[in-house]
């Protein structure tokens, strides 16, 4: 390794806010409060690791988001490793519960009669509300690549178990597991996204991965229609297709306990000076890389302190509620268009690739030019048009219908936005790790009451469940500009506290981005 001279060395102490090398021996307890990634600088002595590209790295021109770029070398190898593993992660948690939507068409509600479907879209995600508090927390505690392996194989476990399920209450048993072990992988996500990528990268790569439920919904309408062909004695086609994709994702789960790395510190695929790069390279984010001490002072400023909490939520909540009505229901809605279960399935794949070109698109859009307010707002129209579209149509006019449902995709698709606000506009671990875990079980509870919507006596028209849909859309259009409205001013008001004034740099203390008045929200 390339080592700098000293006047080389100072500037790059500058850049980490440490003024001199330490030991093990300089921490003390209040040094719980730091972030990991500045006793790894300190303890890894970032003086000696410092290299041309790091030179380099200093000296790159800013982007709309403030952040330098990495060497592209290195962001390959980190994209190799880290978003593949999200990517199939995503897939997989997307797929796997979405699996009795195609069984709805293969047999499975032979088993089920009145609302007894809908009950079982519901208890997955109660069961996930009430496991997403814990989940975050283990995540906080402890290795999160030993927390999301278990979870990853245990919910493979009880998936390929649906397959042994012949009855109503069987179902809801696997249900409710599968929601219990599935509430750690989109919180576990969007904690890894936040530790290798600045807020640019973060935006296209969680465009990226949360991209996967559309490849999800691929994979799940040719595995249906696949499996649709089985004509077994011993098992139906969605017996066998729930124990297919329950084993592999028993083997992605061991996978996972064996290479995920915990963190930028211990990344086997990351070289020391590596590590430190990438360290550096996320510290315009402002918001750390990870904190292994829970705080209850981040938790009182999120639910009491922070104006931006509720708004967000009840954005998540509303804008969900189109999700969780065709996560469910997308095949029982198009079967009521006139198709048979077979056509049925292999149009549940123009859905995928309609989901994977929206999130794409804006997240490019968010991470090239920002203006997280206005593209995501834009995303909510052609969802209050399909609505309006099908409340118009009978059912008679397929082609009118099934263009009006995929419609529906781009409010849905809005998670991804949100996932993204809040990886870039909150700092201190504790508090992001819990803003994630809120949305996550908001966005469940959407799922909740979605489906309830679609009530028997309704069928096949589902009037009121449309008219739900379309009044929750458009409540989520004044209340997003009411957010960037309120991020705008929170800058301008921070601007003129700083005007004059010498600002001190951030330092991986963990602080919050009230706390840190350097912090700057992205609107």
């Amino acid at each position: 390794m390339n080592k700098t001279s000293p006047p080389e060395a100072e500037k790059i102490d500058e850049q980490v806010d440490i003024s001199s090398t330490k030991d093990d021996s300089t921490f003390t307890s209040g040094d719980d409060d730091a972030d990991i990634a500045l006793k790894f600088l300190t303890h890894k002595n970032a003086k000696s690791y410092v290299s041309e590209e790091d030179e380099e790295l200093n000296t790159t021109e800013k982007n709309f988001y403030g952040s330098s770029a990495l060497p592209p070398k290195l962001l390959r190898k980190i994209d190799a490793c880290v978003l593949t593993f999200l990517c199939f992660a995503y897939l997989l948690m997307f797929l796997d519960k979405t699996l009795l939507n195609y069984a709805a068409s293969m047999g499975i509600k032979e088993h089920l009669k009145g609302n007894e479907f809908s009950n079982l879209g519901t208890i997955f995600y109660a069961s996930y509300i009430f496991m997403e508090p814990i989940v975050s927390f283990l995540i906080q505690r402890y290795p999160l690549s030993k927390v999301m392996g278990t979870f990853i194989t245990c919910w493979g476990i009880v998936l390929a178990c649906h397959c042994a399920c012949k009855s109503y209450t069987s179902l809801m048993i696997v249900r409710t597991l599968l929601g219990v072990f599935e509430s750690s992988s989109a919180v576990g996500c969007i904690t890894i996204s936040g530790m290798y990528y600045t807020k640019s990268e973060q935006c296209a790569r969680i465009g990226y991965w949360t991209s996967q439920a559309g490849t999800g919904y691929i994979v799940g309408g040719l595995i249906s229609f696949g499996f649709l062909h089985y004509h077994g004695k011993d098992f139906t086609s969605w017996q066998i297709m729930f124990l297919v994709v329950g084993l592999f994702t028993v083997l992605f789960g061991l996978l996972t306990l064996v290479i995920l790395p915990d963190n930028v510190t211990n990344a086997w695929f990351l070289s020391e000076e590596e590590k430190i790069l990438v360290v550096k390279h996320i510290k315009d984010n402002q918001t750390g890389l990870e904190n292994k001490k829970f705080k209850w002072s981040h938790i009182k400023e999120l639910f009491l302190h922070d104006k931006l909490t509720w708004p967000m939520l009840v954005i998540t909540a509303c804008s969900q509620m189109t999700t969780g009505a065709i996560g469910t229901f997308s095949v029982t809605i198009t079967q009521t268009f006139g198709f048979d279960k077979y056509v049925t399935a292999l149009l549940q794949l123009p859905i995928g690739a309609i989901t994977i070109i929206i999130m794409i698109i804006t997240t490019q859009m968010m991470s090239r030019w920002g203006q997280i307010t206005l593209v995501t707002t834009s995303m909510y129209i052609p969802t209050i048009i399909g609505c309006i579209v099908m409340l118009s149509l009978p059912l008679s006019h397929k082609i009118g219908n099934l263009f009006s449902l995929y419609l529906l995709y781009s409010g849905s698709s809005v998670i991804t936005n949100i996932y993204v606000w809040n990886s870039l506009n909150t700092s201190g671990y504790s508090k992001r790790i819990f803003r994630n875990a809120a949305t996550l079980m908001v966005y469940s509870l959407a799922y909740i009451l979605a489906p309830q919507t679609f009530r028997e006596a309704n069928y096949p028209g589902y009037v009121p469940a449309k008219i739900t849909l379309l009044v929750t859309q458009c409540i989520c259009v004044p209340l997003q500009l009411y957010v960037g409205y309120v991020c705008l001013t929170e800058n301008k008001k921070r601007d003129k506290e700083q005007e004059g004034k010498d600002v001190g740099k951030y330092d991986f203390r963990d602080l919050t981005d009230i706390q840190n008045r350097n912090f700057r929200y992205m609107y």
